[in-house]
């Protein structure tokens, strides 16, 4: 059977398959320093301004992702990573992906690919379980779930529906007239994803009110039910409420219970954002703290690619009530109607979402679930949380060096007594031992170093000698 030129044979992708297996397996090697060590414009400037006319040898291809593209690539998996949160990709969570994309398939409709469609439901309920998340959120009811791409594209998506559930559709089918007097809520901790929906939705910026934190960086309930009864009372319409689970800056929780009452007064939508710390839910013994009140909300997610390991991208949300989702992102072209869908017997994703087209990420969570196990996951975290346990003690006994918020699991805000210069100086002599990668936030305009332990490679060396490069 001839072949075209833009064709490969089921033999040449093995052997291409063949040459890139060793460079994929020293990926998964830790002991190379996390930052890159570029330049702006460097990798850039190595490039090629114009594209290859004609094919080039795979060797040189991968001669190149050596030596051009390598130097400049992020160890998020080294066992010192400690900056923002963990990005994990378990090598069961790859393998998944790899299968993924041989499967080629796209999954906007049940019809497009039934397999992609009723396996993410399966593990959307799997996921449910093994988080210990209530009822109400179980496909079969009026709730269910679905992935995402990032947390960022959930609130987006649930902002969107909150806004069509107050204006009763006419955002939808009149225009952006109809948010007049939408008001949005989150705490000055919240994640900006929350700010930017808001400005993408037609809400508006300006009308996201950032509510202040108490002494432990949770959000001030009393200033909650306080500014949503004034904007009520001057005819505004208080309309979507995000509660995080685990703060980008210090990883604080929320009082989802209490938000839960206050949101419920005046009809208003409330958001789960646990992006990072849902992960934890998966240990018997962290999961009452983290799932507390999500019984009343009206969307909860989590990132399996962060702590959890299924590789980004992969966001699980859950609805209550799914309908207000469906509603406001349905679509039905022509050019997409078939029998499965006007049946109503079957989900499409495609209008659970922005985007129509999705990838199969489902795979990699099943592979991830069933090679790796529930069990393993939870040891995993528990482990993380351990780590960081020592971190905290060994700061305490440190003069020099402040918590400057409460431990939550695995992360921790370090500060110099000194001041911020002498913070910085600590980040920075951190970051530059080619062993350990941390960031920073602010915490009441301080400057704090955040160590978020976390990666698949992380050991009890690894934190033994952060512990003494902190010391000294």
């Amino acid at each position: 059977m001839s072949r075209h030129a833009w064709q490969r044979s089921p033999e040449e992708f093995a052997a291409h398959l063949a040459q890139v297996t060793p460079w994929l397996i020293e990926q998964l090697q830790d002991d190379r320093q996390p930052w890159s060590p570029c330049a702006p414009g460097e990798i850039l400037a190595k490039l090629p301004e114009q594209p290859p006319s004609s094919p080039e040898p795979l060797s040189t291809v991968l001669e190149d992702l050596q030596s051009i593209i390598e130097p400049g690539l992020v160890r998020w998996n080294a066992p010192g990573w400690f900056a923002w949160f963990p990005s994990n990709a378990h090598p069961d969570a790859i393998l998944g992906d790899l299968l993924a994309s041989a499967t080629a398939q796209q999954g906007m409709l049940w019809a497009s690919s039934p397999a992609c469609t009723e396996l993410e439901t399966r593990m959307l309920e799997w996921l449910r379980i093994a988080l210990g998340l209530p009822e109400n959120f179980r496909e079969g009811g009026s709730g269910g779930g679905v992935i995402q791409d990032t947390a960022s594209s959930g609130v987006l998506a649930c902002m969107v529906a909150a806004r069509d559930r107050t204006t009763a559709g006419l955002a939808t089918s009149k225009g952006g007239d109809a948010c007049g007097g939408l008001i949005a809520y989150a705490s000055e901790q919240s994640h900006s994803s929350v700010l930017k929906a808001a400005g993408i939705c037609g809400i508006g910026r300006d009308n996201l009110r950032l509510i202040p934190t108490d002494e432990a960086y949770q959000l001030d309930t009393e200033a909650l039910a306080r500014t949503m009864e004034q904007d009520a009372q001057a005819g505004n319409r208080p309309c979507f409420c995000c509660a995080t689970v685990g703060t980008t800056g210090c990883g604080a929780i929320d009082p989802v219970g209490r938000i839960a009452d206050i949101c419920g007064d005046h009809n208003c939508w409330l958001h789960v954002d646990a992006a990072w710390a849902g992960t934890a839910a998966l240990v018997p013994e962290f999961r009452t703290a983290l799932t507390a009140g999500s019984d009343r909300a009206d969307s909860w997610s989590f990132n399996p690619h962060k702590w959890m390991g299924a590789a980004f991208d992969c966001s699980c949300l859950w609805l209550a009530d799914r309908s207000h989702l469906i509603a406001s992102m349905s679509i039905d072209p022509e050019y997409l109607s078939n029998s499965a869908s006007r049946s109503g017997d079957v989900i499409d994703y495609r209008d659970w979402h922005v985007q129509l087209g999705r990838r199969f990420r489902a795979l990699k969570l099943w592979v991830l679930l069933r090679c790796t196990g529930v069990d393993v996951l939870a040891d995993m975290v528990r482990a993380h949380v351990g780590f960081a346990q020592q971190i905290e003690n060994a700061v305490e006994g440190i003069s020099e060096l402040l918590l400057a918020a409460p431990r939550t699991l695995s992360l921790l805000c370090i500060r110099h007594t000194e001041g911020d210069d002498a913070t910085q100086d600590l980040i920075d002599r951190i970051n530059q031992s080619d062993r350990f990668a941390v960031t920073h936030c602010r915490l009441d305009g301080r400057l704090v170093m955040r160590v978020a332990v976390g990666t698949l490679a992380v050991d009890q060396e690894t934190v033994d000698a952060f512990i003494a490069a902190i010391r000294t």
